[in-house]
């Protein structure tokens, strides 16, 4: 007896399923990230690692600082007489991507942002989780804007703004 089968074998389905996977793939990979999202996750890991070094500040019971300037921002702890960088991680050297605008408000006032070799601490957080009130404004070429904001009792707020 000749029977003849129609359909497809279970290999030939799994085949065609791993190749239109793999499709979709390359396809998901090849957009790029949204300026906006960069924006808001540089702003998000700027104001955690600021939460976390006034955690930090307050179980080591010394003071930390920020220096912020037009290339991104670096910690500092305080040692005898002066301030020295904090290398460890978390809180190493981070960098602003070159597409993002930072602005620092201290007292009501833009403060320009100088070369990282030429920048001094602009923050200090205490060992009481005190710290120098100041808002730190990062806005891209969409014209879109993320604002953080500490007040001296280190709460923080936050708002995005797209450009619509």
């Amino acid at each position: 007896m000749n029977t003849k089968n129609k359909g497809f074998t279970l290999i030939e389905i799994m085949v065609v399923v791993v190749i239109a996977a793999i499709l979709m793939g390359a396809v998901v990979i090849s957009f790029p990230d949204s300026s906006n999202d960069r924006l808001k996750e540089h702003g998000e890991r700027f104001s955690a690692l600021i939460l976390l070094a006034q955690d930090e500040s307050i179980l080591q019971s010394e003071d930390f600082a920020l220096s912020i300037n037009n290339a991104g921002y670096t910690f500092y702890r305080r040692a005898a007489t002066s301030w020295e960088v904090y290398s460890e991680k978390p809180f190493i050297d981070r960098k602003v991507d070159s597409d993002i605008k930072a602005e620092v408000i201290l007292e009501g006032l833009s403060i320009k942002l100088k070369k990282p070799e030429k920048s001094k601490p602009q923050i200090v957080i205490y060992s009481s989780g005190e710290m120098t009130p100041f808002s730190y404004r990062l806005s891209n070429q969409e014209k879109s804007i993320f604002t953080i904001k500490f007040d001296g009792a280190g709460n923080l707020e936050k708002e995005f703004r797209p450009n619509e």
